[in-house]
């Protein structure tokens, strides 16, 4: 439910021109310089964040949030050893090649413009893992603590062909990932005539965020384009209940069939946001009740919760330990992932297909290796799921989806990003099918 923030920067690196000297006098290092061979320190926990990075980056990124990052670098690729190389980009910012101990991190960087130069801007957008493979990824997937799967498929004229798979069967806590359903059935109403993306609707059911929709007024009047692209995107959780309630919780129900769950029933009656905000974060015994409940049962209880309101959730509940990811969530295996993205490359309009692809959940770099990236996740504490659609240059298009459940802690998030990021870049480059 909640969107995993992506901070996109505008990175641009500074020239390292060596100021006129004698011949035997060392050439002066410009500032970027000597932030990017800091971040070895940094990474290896040598240096305070508060020594190198503006107040402004760690109100985002607070101090203890960059430590964690660090340490999470270290457990995947060992120490931090040097700077491999830095390209320049302009006068203050850039790319910076980290070499670990098992791998060669490519971070772009930048600085502030006066002294002290301060970064204000760090993002890690690729890894080279030495002797990376999919094997090794399902290993270190296996090693975190929680249940993890894993489901990598070539896409064809048939059914999904899987290249490799780690408990891909099993459904799994998705976050928001279960929004792909309401893209597809939103797509079948619109190519069976019955909509159109340029239909305008108003706001009627706002929920807690992720998102910006819940600040607007009730009522806002928006196209189903907008809507789709808000909740796929941004993952906006107000746009998706607008939307479940206007194409109808019985029909995105049938879409899970149609495009291949193997345990639909367990996310039947088929829950809005709000609706799952409500049973985690209002009375427990109620909670309790609704996760013992068959789906008779569970669609009597629903109508209790119809009308909940903001003032009515613990919102503190809802963030501050996985809260009840084995009842009330929406569960779906990596192969039902896959599944569901191959329908919608198949069958998908050319305006679904570009909605997919407007968040490609991969930094810039990594994404343009692909003809296409197509992206939606979910997220949330204890919960983390991420699933691609992707076409490779030459034609050939693959599935790649993951997932991650924790019931008793927080799942690091910036480390499967990173896992599923590597499985991504380790797609064979094939000929078209």
């Amino acid at each position: 439910m909640r969107r995993r923030l992506l901070a996109w920067l505008l990175l641009m690196v500074g020239s390292l021109a060596a100021t006129p000297a004698t011949a035997q006098a060392p050439a002066k290092r410009s500032p970027f310089a000597v932030k990017a061979e800091a971040l070895t320190d940094l990474f290896n926990g040598k240096t305070e964040p508060a020594a190198l990075f503006s107040p402004s980056f760690l109100g985002q990124v607070p101090a203890a949030q960059v430590k964690a990052i660090s340490e999470q670098l270290r457990s995947q690729f060992g120490l931090a050893k040097a700077v491999n190389r830095i390209e320049a980009a302009g006068p203050g910012s850039g790319t910076v090649f980290v070499d670990f101990e098992r791998a060669t991190l490519q971070v772009s960087l930048s600085v502030e413009p006066t002294p002290p130069h301060l970064i204000q801007g760090l993002l890690i957008v690729g890894s080279e893992v030495k002797g990376d493979s999919l094997s090794r990824i399902v290993e270190e997937l296996k090693a975190l603590p929680g249940r993890t799967s894993l489901a990598i498929a070539r896409l064809g004229n048939s059914a999904p062909a899987m290249l490799i798979g780690h408990e891909a069967q099993r459904p799994m806590a998705v976050g928001s990932a279960f929004k792909l359903f309401l893209l597809a059935q939103l797509d079948l109403s619109i190519r069976a005539g019955e909509r159109r993306w340029t239909d305008v609707i108003p706001l009627t059911h706002r929920s807690l965020p992720s998102g910006f929709l819940q600040d607007w007024p009730a009522g806002s009047a928006l196209t189903l384009h907008s809507l789709a692209a808000l909740m796929i995107s941004q993952s906006d959780n107000s746009a998706t209940d607008t939307l479940l309630h206007a194409l109808g919780r019985e029909r995105v129900e049938a879409m899970m069939a149609v495009t291949g769950v193997r345990a639909p029933e367990r996310n039947r009656p088929f829950l809005s946001t709000m609706e799952a905000f409500a049973l985690k974060g209002g009375d427990p015994e109620f909670a309790r009740s609704w996760a013992g409940a068959d789906e008779a049962g569970r669609r009597t209880l629903l109508g209790r919760i119809a009308g909940t309101t903001v003032e009515k959730i613990d919102v503190a509940r809802l963030n501050a330990r996985p809260n009840l990811i084995d009842s009330v969530e929406w569960f779906l295996s990596a192969e039902d992932l896959v599944r569901t993205l191959d329908w919608i490359r198949r069958n998908g309009s050319k305006e679904t297909l570009a909605i997919l692809a407007i968040n490609p959940g991969l930094a810039r770099p990594a994404a343009a290796r692909f003809a296409y990236v197509g992206y939606k996740g979910g997220s949330e504490t204890g919960v983390i799921a991420m699933s691609y659609l992707v076409q490779e240059r030459k034609g050939a298009w693959y599935a790649v989806a993951g997932s991650w459940n924790n019931p008793v802690k927080k799942v690091e998030e910036d480390r499967f990003a990173l896992l599923m990021a590597r499985a991504v870049s380790l797609l064979p480059r094939s000929d078209a099918p």
